[in-house]
């Protein structure tokens, strides 16, 4: 059986600062079905270079398995999950990021949905252009309206680029990156570990962030953008949606724009 691909055309939505809006703004992609043939490697060398793979699970339920050559598991994929795919194992399993861990899922057929998405960085580089532009009068309330453009967009386990999909954490290093010009560790454990702190919430200001976890443990990282709300790239079920600040329980609050 041969490998098909379905072409399915998105049309990046215009963006500039004065027209920016959580219904609006977020972007779509070209969008490329592809069939796994299994037994065959279809994503490595040049292949992952081109685009995206994304892999939604159309099982009731699939192990993430800790490494290749164990049956421990650290957790289970439900149904409608979203990842992206970090690196095509082979004989039908993908290495991906689970709560910001690495695991190994199977993206066989009968498992699996997998898609190639043509890489967003050029076709978003005029419209983060812009938003660097006019950063200078107003940085952070624009650093704000950027992160919350993408409202309603899509949660993918281990994605760093919203106009895809993003996890928490790779959601708050790209806003910040391009429309702040400050670069950040990837996970919000690490993350949790830079900036200057900002000791209570009546002191923090649009695009601080706020880690959320159990005790010491960060498991969560947000973005405050005002009057007590934060934007953040939630789960797979809520996408990228705006929260009170303090709808869980809070670690640490940071600034990182001075």
């Amino acid at each position: 059986m041969k490998n098909t691909r379905k072409l399915i055309i998105g049309i990046l939505s215009a963006m500039t600062i004065s027209t920016l809006s959580p219904a609006t703004a977020f972007a779509t992609t070209v969008v490329r079905k592809v069939t796994y043939k299994y037994g065959e490697t279809v994503f490595r060398g040049p292949a992952l270079k081109k685009g995206t793979y994304i892999v939604t699970v159309e099982a009731d339920s699939l192990d993430i398995y800790k490494s290749m050559t164990s049956n421990e598991t650290i957790g289970k994929a439900s149904k409608g999950d979203v990842f992206q795919i970090l690196e095509d194992m082979g004989g039908g399993y993908a290495r991906v990021s689970y709560n910001e861990v690495d695991g190994y899922i199977s993206i066989k057929t009968e498992d699996t949905t997998i898609e190639e998405m043509d890489s967003a960085e050029e076709a978003a580089a005029s419209a983060t252009e812009s938003i660097k532009q006019a950063t200078a009068a107003n940085k952070r309330a624009e650093i704000a309206n950027f992160a919350k453009s993408f409202v309603g967009g899509r949660y993918i386990y281990g994605g760093t680029n919203p106009y895809i999909g993003a996890d928490c954490s790779g959601f708050v290093k790209f806003i910040l990156a391009n429309a702040g010009g400050v670069a950040l560790p990837r996970t919000s454990a690490e993350q949790a570990t830079r900036g200057a702190t900002v000791a209570s919430a009546d002191q923090l200001q649009p695009g601080d962030l706020l880690f959320y976890g159990s005790g010491r443990s960060v498991s969560h990282v947000a973005m405050y953008i005002g009057d007590g709300k934060v934007v953040h790239a939630s789960s797979t079920r809520t996408g990228v949606i705006i929260s009170n600040y303090n709808y869980r329980p809070i670690i640490r609050m940071a600034n990182f724009l001075g």
